[in-house]
């Protein structure tokens, strides 16, 4: 029985992925990912998360056989931010899955943030109204730089408020945005200057929501990407119950955010609240936002299809060079 060469391994840093492709490119792979997963075309098993003493253990798995790849990711994530100390770290595995070779093996902090980030611009694209030109981050980490990056790829942001408990790293986010994007940026530290906020993201790991129903205006778009556990919980109810709830995947929200499992056992509302899966949308299965006055959210845990797309992207990209 022969061996694989692991010299043929194609070893992929932070930096390699950033040469590869810009945030344009990982939307486009997160449409097709999405796509893909609504469509049944990509298998993706139930993700699996542990903890281990401060840390958050995440196994993702998917595969695809038209595209003939198998994507695993293994990845830990502090579930306290420390000053100069990463948050996330991990790799993402690309297979081939006719010979079991692994392909590549690929940073994996970069590629959640890139991804996560993309997914929320999809949404972004799909659910905002058109003009909206100001938005709010709700967690300064890695995450929220690319949420910023991804909702000015798709709208014309002006203005970005910036909130985190840590003041130091809205502090810095402030300085990288600046760095890259043209437009003004702010660190505020209440939520009462969401009546005039169009888009909102939040990529924290709270366990209450962050602001409620009274707090923001009509034809506010929000992208909620933590609450990937049930007892964390980022959105008001109200917001959800009076909203269009727009998800990444059904049963995975069901069964992993707070966001849905809290006011779903509260009694608040059912699962019904779900008009359906961004892929449902891409696929033009379901209608998105009928009206610039809406209330519409995309609820993400994150899936390994996203996974699968991006790495297989990047891997593309290399061997093309």
């Amino acid at each position: 029985m022969s061996e694989q060469n692991f010299q043929d391994i194609k070893i992929l840093s932070e930096s390699d992925i950033k040469g590869l492709l810009n945030m344009g490119d990982a939307i486009n792979a997160m449409e097709s990912a999405f796509s893909s997963f609504s469509e049944g075309s990509t298998y993706v098993p139930q993700r699996s998360v542990s903890s281990i003493n401060d840390l958050n253990l995440f196994l993702k798995p998917a595969y695809n056989e038209k595209l003939g790849r198998i994507c695993v990711k293994i990845l830990t994530q502090k579930k306290e931010a420390k000053p100069g100390i990463p948050t996330i770290l991990g790799v993402v595995l690309l297979m081939d899955m006719k010979t079991g070779a692994i392909l590549s093996m690929m940073d994996g902090a970069s590629i959640t943030a890139l991804r996560t980030g993309a997914a929320s611009g999809i949404a972004t694209k799909l659910l905002a109204a058109e003009n909206s030109d100001t938005m709010a981050v709700f967690g300064c980490g890695t995450q929220g730089k690319t949420q910023v990056e991804a909702v000015c790829n798709v709208r014309p942001i002006k203005r970005a408020l910036l909130y985190d408990l840590n003041t130091d790293a809205a502090v810095k986010l402030k300085r990288e945005i600046e760095e890259k994007e043209n437009i003004s940026v702010e660190v505020v530290n209440s939520p009462e200057y969401l009546y005039d906020v169009n888009i909102i993201c939040t990529a924290t790991n709270s366990k209450n929501p962050l602001f409620s129903w009274n707090d923001i205006t009509k034809g506010t778009h929000i992208n909620a990407i933590g609450s990937y556990k049930p007892e964390m919980q980022e959105i008001d109810p109200e917001i959800i119950k009076n909203g269009n709830l727009f998800v990444d995947s059904k049963e995975s929200v069901l069964k992993e955010s707070g966001d849905l499992i809290k006011p779903i056992n509260e009694n608040i509302f059912d699962e019904s609240v779900i008009i359906g899966e961004i892929g449902e949308l891409i696929n033009n299965k379901i209608n998105g936002r009928r009206d610039d006055n809406e209330i519409t959210i995309f609820k993400s845990v994150g899936l390994g299809v996203q996974d699968l797309f991006m790495a297989n992207m990047i891997y593309e990209k290399y061997s093309q060079q």
